[in-house]
């Protein structure tokens, strides 16, 4: 996915956040928070190389250089580090206190969902 596909997604989201209700929130949030974190860590890092291929899907292949391919192709730029988890904000954790106050499984649970840890329990 580029950068700009990261960003219309995000804009969508944000957008239909204002319009969820108590139940649709965290999963939405924990969206918003990943494609966040996806778009910073993919402006700050350089691919290391590009999987290029071909409008058909008849051909694929990998490349050092950007100038390989043209607009019949599309290409997908590779790094070499994964992205980095992020310490929530104090306003995320205080929107998980709250939803699940003092039950700590269902808190932690919520945690790890906002990180992209665990399945969609």
């Amino acid at each position: 996915m580029s950068i700009d596909a990261m960003k219309q997604a995000l804009e969508a989201l944000e957008y239909i956040y204002t319009e969820t209700t108590e139940d649709e929130d965290e999963l939405i949030h924990a969206a918003i928070t990943s494609l966040r974190l996806a778009i910073e860590q993919a402006e700050k890092q350089e691919p290391v190389a590009w999987m290029v291929y071909t409008l058909d899907g008849t051909a694929a292949w990998v490349t050092l250089n950007p100038a390989d391919f043209t607009s019949e192709h599309r290409a997908l730029p590779l790094y070499t580090t994964p992205p980095q988890r992020q310490p929530l904000t104090e306003e995320e954790v205080e929107r998980i206190h709250q939803r699940y106050g003092g039950n700590m499984i269902n808190c932690v649970r919520a945690i790890e969902r906002a990180h992209g840890i665990g399945g969609g329990e």
